[in-house]
């Protein structure tokens, strides 16, 4: 088969693909991988969000609580807070207290129905656009990964705006394909609405947009055309305009805040090589380090503008890695947009593969769906356990009790994901007293800090204004082997349990 010449029309009917030979084998394998895509994103759903980056999934249910206390006709007016200087719009956060309100109470795990939805929805987009790059058959294969890698199964059904965002950039080259086949204004609207929504939700969705748009645009039309192309200019002006009236003219302060915290602080290790090698072995981890570069091969097999979206895709998650060359692995939901990309790459091959497949005979098409229910299997089985390994119920039930137990008075500590959970199901704010991480993120910057040295001063600057420790992490405290010292030495424990000990620092020794 010759991808270079598919078109839509021979794609969906062609007897050479293996899937387009029988439209029951289609359908009833897309029932399968959309039923399992969503079946173990439900999976546990009553589970509290303890598994993974809890204290930025706690951080959204937070602005989802408050929404839905605004939204409450008699709401106790303490409970109403401002939600300004967000760094991205509470989209889904708004989606999520809209539906408490619907359902007549707060069920956190509502949140975890959203984001399955945003990402299956996602999933039709990338099976559209697939099948009109490849075949049906490169189509079934990006789908399958999409929806089964294990490392999606358990992050796309967090509480955080990327499944959003990525539903949004599927939908977007989607609009972008049909618009680059057609050049119709009812698509190039479609493409600029869209990039605009993607880059609403979360600004970092121009890392894979604009290098794909920018390279299929320019490999399709040229330059002068693109230049003098109208639609172009609307495509891009409505991409811009949407996230415009968010980001820059309410949150340029915030944005500011971001850079200077975030990005300029890390810039100099894209000198260090050793950056390079810890990024690799997490995308080992995460998407087996064989299969990305795989993926990366793939899309020569691709029509040339259809192979320059992809490669723009690609240079735009080098671009996301090294613009926030700390979070790129330290925060793995950044890499969630890489699902994404890998499964639109892996199309091509997998178009391949399978028209070699389709043209052989009945013992190899069963040889190849009986590995293909193996892979799927095993998928299933890592998802399975990941996402069932530890019920957090009781935890929740714990920071409701600690909460309670909190004298009155300000309080700083070393709490687990930055003590949210604890604010969430205990009421109790508690300032964060540094972390091990903390510090080596300092150093990363140019700031370094001896953890075994004599550092009182640097103590007191901390707790001034606290009238309680408090400390849920020993092992912090035992990495730190100043503050266990300064603490256990100089001030009298005014309450503890098993996993548990608060200080009292206004009656120091």
């Amino acid at each position: 088969m010759n991808l270079e010449n598919n078109t839509s029309a021979n794609v969906a009917s062609s007897p050479r693909t293996f899937f387009g030979r029988s439209r029951w084998l289609l359908y009833i394998s897309l029932i399968v991988l959309f039923a399992l895509g969503i079946g173990f994103r439900l999976l546990n759903l009553t589970n509290p969000p303890l598994d993974f980056h809890a204290w930025r999934q706690y951080g959204s249910a937070s602005i989802a609580r408050q929404l839905y206390y605004q939204m409450l006709p008699n709401a106790d007016p303490k409970l109403h807070q401002s939600l300004r200087g967000l760094d991205e719009p509470a989209i889904t956060e708004g989606l999520v207290a809209i539906s408490y309100l619907a359902a007549g109470g707060e069920y956190l795990w509502i949140a975890r129905i959203w984001t399955t939805l945003f990402w299956v929805l996602g999933g039709l987009a990338l099976f559209a656009l697939v099948r009109r790059m490849t075949s049906v058959d490169g189509a079934v294969i990006a789908l399958g990964y999409y929806l089964l890698l294990p490392f999606g199964d358990t992050t796309t059904r967090a509480f955080l705006p990327e499944p959003l965002m990525v539903m949004w950039i599927l939908l977007a080259l989607y609009a972008i394909y049909r618009w680059v086949e057609s050049s119709t204004w009812k698509w190039a609207i479609a493409a600029g609405v869209l990039c605009g929504l993607a880059l609403l939700t979360k600004i970092f969705a121009a890392f894979p947009l604009i290098p794909a748009f920018a390279l299929v645009v320019l490999t399709s039309f040229g330059l002068r055309r693109t230049i003098v192309n109208l639609k172009f200019w609307v495509i891009v002006v409505l991409a811009a305009i949407i996230p415009a009236a968010y980001y820059i003219f309410p949150n340029l302060q915030t944005g500011s805040d971001y850079l200077s915290t975030w990005v300029l602080p890390y810039t100099h290790r894209l000198l260090d090589i050793s950056f390079y090698i810890t990024w690799l072995h997490y995308l080992n981890g995460n998407f087996d380090l064989a299969v990305v570069l795989i993926a990366v091969s793939s899309i020569i097999l691709l029509e040339k503008r259809w192979r320059a979206m992809c490669i723009g895709l690609w240079i735009g998650y080098g671009l996301l890695g090294a613009a926030v060359p700390e979070l790129i692995y330290s925060h793995i939901y950044y890499d969630l947009p890489l699902v994404a990309i890998v499964a639109i790459s892996l199309g091509p091959l997998g178009a391949l593969l399978l028209e070699k497949i389709s043209a052989q005979g009945r013992l190899w098409h069963i040889l190849f769906l009986g590995a293909g229910l193996v892979a799927i299997g095993y998928s299933v089985f890592m998802s399975r356990k990941d996402i069932v390994a530890v019920d957090y119920r009781e935890k929740a039930s714990q920071w409701q009790a600690l909460g309670q137990k909190l004298p009155k008075g300000p309080i700083i500590g070393l709490v687990e994901d930055y003590s949210v959970p604890l604010q969430y199901y205990g009421g109790k704010y508690v300032a964060n007293y540094s972390y091990t991480w903390d510090h080596e993120m300092g150093a990363m910057a140019g700031h370094q800090f001896d953890m075994n040295a004599d550092n009182l001063d640097y103590f007191n600057s901390k707790v001034q204004g606290y009238h309680y420790f408090l400390v849920t992490m020993f092992d912090q405290l035992e990495a730190q082997t100043y503050l266990k010292n300064i603490l256990y030495e100089h001030y009298p424990i005014y309450d503890k349990g098993s996993w548990y000990v608060i200080f009292d620092l206004t009656h120091p020794h």
